[in-house]
């Protein structure tokens, strides 16, 4: 009901609802307007997101604070030949690719992979995934091999 109520509201017009403007919004997520009038029209390429890109923006010291945290996690992982996907993805059960948050920390802790409250926060605003208490351990995992060298 509530998803009802914010698109009304945003949809909303002196005679009820903007059918019109809802309609174009709804039909610009498949393809472009018009696009029955001019079948030849060449349409422009979907760019997918890289899976390096930061869904939340870090400052520029946040980043460098992260960085040195990954750096420092990174050899650890190496040292010690740890393979931390297979820990999330047994506590991801609908194999969505995200984890809760307190789940994402907890294995850090099983694995004894120490880190502070700072680098939990810099770490989870990183790879925040679409819900505000859920981390998108895959990416996680992509990044972290760099830092330990499994990509080489």
């Amino acid at each position: 009901m509530e998803e009802y109520q914010k698109l009304e509201a945003h949809y909303k017009c002196t005679g009820g609802i903007d059918y019109v403007q809802f309609n174009e919004a709804i039909e610009s997520i498949f393809t472009e307007k018009d696009l029955e009038k001019e079948p030849s029209k060449t349409l422009s390429a979907y760019h997918a997101p890289s899976i390096l890109d930061a869904k939340t923006a870090l400052s520029a010291d946040e980043e460098a604070e992260l960085n040195v945290s990954m750096q420092r996690l990174g050899t650890d992982v190496r040292n010690r030949r740890l393979l931390l996907k297979p820990f999330f993805r047994d506590a991801d059960k609908a194999n969505s690719g995200f984890v809760k948050a307190t789940r994402f920390r907890s294995i850090f802790d099983t694995q004894k992979l120490w880190i502070t409250d700072r680098e939990y926060h810099l770490l989870n605003k990183r790879f925040q995934a679409k819900a505000a208490n859920e981390i998108n351990y895959v990416e996680f995992d992509y990044v972290m091999r760099g830092y330990s060298g499994d990509r080489e």
